[in-house]
């Protein structure tokens, strides 16, 4: 052979060997869902809540199967009549309700040995409507509100076990009212003390909220080291600490230490003069810091806050570009649940409000915003670019990163990242 043909042969060699390696590390690096990526973390498993129009679909669990482009089909999951997202402590999953959703009370879920979500037990509620806030505090230490049990009363529970262990009675704080609550919306834990909110009031006609009788809001401080109240602290000028019992409107900066609490006001009428605001407990406080609220006022008006998270002094949440009324069906012409709702973050000392580059949502999703490994984590869903997924924000550098979109998988309800 000429010693031409043979270069020439050899370099045809290289070239199919290099092809086969190429495709190789193709094959090496495609996931279940059909996507290619090599880049996402190996140690976590994320754990996504997808859901049709009415909030029911399934709970999925990637570990190696992650990519930026999800498509869920195919892959396990578990069943949810209501799949509206939950909440975590290490490697367990809670969430309001069992998996058919017709028993109220608390889920609790895990993974099989082959990393799938799988049912863990439940802790039924006496109460027959939609009704169960609930706070993890630890393995063994849980919170619920059971409207039957008695609403002056906050039920104690096992995580654990999700076996009830007593209750804590505020019935001394009772007025007489028809309708009163201690932390049916608010059940926060800070250096060994509960914060709960206090409602005392009635339901008018067409109207799901409470009507307090005094036009406030009020957090009971309970120190759990003393086993007695030590404070209830008020505020005039807003109503409505928080508005579902799955929708946690309270956030603990763990930078600061401050807690932060979401006030809708009266979804139904929106008085100006009662307006949505976010308020704030300092740290080592144990009443409302009077000089500060963020008032929605100041951005858009009517509207209410609806998303909380805060984190070394700013305060995340999302700011509507028109006029909206959950209950009026729209202003305006806007709907609730239109892509009308931008993420921000406001400087809690300067109360300056920035829009943050991250797809505009229709609160399909309620789930807050968390932080991990130095990124916070962003939910949306919008018809407007057809978007469900979630984005990352680096609050040091301002730089925003997609995580992930689902592709022909619903709408995203709930993401979790479990840590190996």
């Amino acid at each position: 052979m000429k010693k031409s043909n043979r270069f020439r042969s050899i370099l045809a060699g290289l070239a199919a060997g290099m092809l086969v390696i190429a495709c190789s590390s193709d094959d090496d690096n495609k996931t279940d869902n059909g996507n290619t990526d090599n880049t996402l973390p190996k140690n976590e498993t994320w754990v996504i809540y997808n859901g049709a129009a009415n909030w029911s679909g399934g709970v999925y669990a990637l570990r190696d199967n992650k990519s930026r482009e999800i498509n869920l089909s195919g892959l396990p999951f578990l069943q949810l009549a209501y799949s509206g997202g939950g909440r975590t402590l290490d490697k367990t999953l809670f969430k309001v309700n069992d998996v058919s959703n017709t028993k109220q009370g608390i889920n609790k879920m895990g993974f099989n040995a082959a990393g799938n979500v799988v049912d863990q037990g439940f802790l039924p509620s006496l109460s027959n409507a939609y009704e169960t806030n609930y706070l993890i505090a630890s393995a063994t230490e849980g919170y619920y509100w059971d409207k039957v049990r008695g609403g002056l009363k906050l039920q104690k529970f096992n995580p654990s076990t999700m076996e009830r262990t007593g209750e804590i009675d505020f019935s001394s704080l009772s007025e007489g009212q028809p309708l009163e609550s201690v932390g049916q919306l608010i059940i926060a834990k800070r250096d060994n003390k509960l914060y709960l909110d206090l409602l005392l009031g009635s339901k008018a006609a067409g109207n799901w909220q409470v009507t307090p009788v005094t036009k406030e809001v009020a957090i009971v401080v309970y120190d759990l080291t003393a086993n007695k109240i030590e404070n209830v602290t008020k505020l005039p000028g807003t109503t409505n600490l928080g508005v579902f019992i799955d929708h946690v409107l309270w956030s603990l900066d763990e930078v600061t230490k401050d807690l932060y609490f979401a006030t809708v006001g009266d979804m139904k009428t929106q008085p100006a003069d009662y307006s949505s605001k976010i308020l704030r407990i300092k740290s080592g406080a144990t009443t409302f810091d009077t000089t500060f609220a963020i008032d929605m006022k100041t951005y858009q008006f009517p509207a209410e806050f609806n998303r909380l998270f805060a984190y070394n002094n700013k305060v995340y949440t999302t700011i509507p570009s028109r006029a909206v009324s959950y209950y009026g069906g729209g202003q305006h012409g806007v709907k609730y649940r239109d892509d009308v709702w931008f993420w921000n973050e406001i400087d809690a000392t300067s109360k300056k409000a920035t829009r943050l580059n991250i797809p505009v949502d229709n609160f399909y999703c309620n789930q807050n915003p968390f932080i991990h490994n130095g990124e916070i984590y962003f939910l949306s869903n919008n018809a407007t670019d057809g978007f469900s997924g979630v984005t990352q924000y680096n609050p040091t550098s301002g730089a925003t990163k997609e995580t992930f979109r689902l592709k022909e998988s619903g709408r995203i309800l709930g993401f979790n990242i479990i840590k190996d």
